[in-house]
């Protein structure tokens, strides 16, 4: 019997001193954990971390990708450019006094044909009087007096330049007007003196093309107090200058200005300014552009580059993309 308690006392002595053990190595694994735990909360994580600096794309492959092409900036001489609008012209009450000068025109040879033959027939002593070959004669010079008015009613509403056409020419540019290949607009630049036959450039940079000033428009502008000129828009912009519709217009001051030409594709936009790209070594850096004047062949520079420098002439969204992190929601090319 005392040896089967010895046995039993031994057997818990160890079950004991096994918990103890285990006790201990739990508290030692807590700790550890704990220690852990703490050391991870110290450490930054990915969300504080501060986002990594994007450096310019060297890699050829990553540049052909983006469609980088490169060409290097030049000097040119072009004349200072003033900016103004052209407003597109309701043309109905045009194409009213075209109607009404060829009714009177139809009415005037008419009458004249009729006075012509009475008076033949009053010659030949054949049952005309006097008195009918005088009353048609009177008709007939009124019904001229009308045409002359409804042919001067174009000068006097629309302008002399529209007026000098002819009315011909007046006649199929309201056809055009009507199938939508053309447009009549009147160009308003305060301080420029716009002559018939002055260059004009209407619509956006890139897109623009140039017309010639036809002559003065008929009245000053209400608000603007200007004396605007009128020109003839023809192609794929005179659907842009229907009547009421409001586009860009800029014309030579005659005034020469000298600086760096810059391609608009190399330009883009971001945070309010216009860059480019130049290419340092085989890396490219963002460089913005001082006092950037508009010309047809692209944008007159006087700052931020020099003559001979290498820039980016296409793919310069993708360098601002990569340069701004991809935050260039605001970033367009020109």
């Amino acid at each position: 019997m005392s040896r089967w308690r010895s046995a039993a006392w031994a057997g818990m002595g160890a079950a004991a001193m096994a918990l103890g053990l285990y006790g201990a190595g739990a508290i030692k694994h807590s700790d550890a954990a704990q220690t852990a735990s703490a050391e991870d909360a110290d450490a930054p994580t990915d969300k504080d971390a501060a986002p990594a600096k994007n450096e310019p794309v060297t890699d050829p492959a990553a540049l052909a990708r983006l469609g980088v092409k490169t060409a290097a900036v030049t000097t040119t001489v072009a004349s200072q450019m003033v900016d103004g609008f052209a407003r597109g012209l309701d043309v109905g009450p045009l194409a009213a006094i075209v109607a009404e000068a060829e009714a009177a025109r139809a009415a005037a040879a008419a009458s004249q044909a009729e006075a012509s033959r009475l008076e033949t027939l009053y010659r030949q002593d054949v049952s005309a009087s006097r008195r009918s070959v005088e009353a048609a004669r009177a008709l007939a010079l009124a019904d001229a007096a009308r045409t002359r008015l409804a042919e001067q009613r174009v000068g006097l509403e629309f302008g002399s330049g529209l007026s000098r056409l002819g009315s011909g020419a007046i006649r199929q540019l309201v056809s055009e007007i009507a199938a939508g290949r053309a447009a009549l607009v009147r160009i308003d630049i305060p301080g420029a003196m716009l002559a018939p036959g002055t260059v004009v450039e209407i619509g956006e940079p890139g897109s623009a093309l140039t017309v010639r000033v036809l002559g003065a428009a008929a009245a000053a502008d209400a608000r603007l107090q200007s004396a605007g000129v009128l020109a003839i828009v023809r192609g794929p912009l005179a659907r842009q200058a229907q009547a009421g519709r409001i586009v860009p217009a800029r014309a030579a001051t005659g005034v020469a200005s000298s600086g760096l030409l810059v391609p608009r594709e190399a330009i883009v936009r971001f945070q309010g300014r216009m860059w480019v790209f130049r290419q340092n070594g085989k890396a490219f850096e963002r460089i913005a552009l001082d006092d950037p004047q508009s010309i047809p062949q692209g944008w007159i520079v006087r700052g931020g580059l020099k003559a001979g420098d290498v820039i980016a002439v296409s793919g310069a969204t993708g360098l601002l993309a990569l340069d701004a992190g991809g935050a260039v929601a605001e970033a367009e090319g020109d």
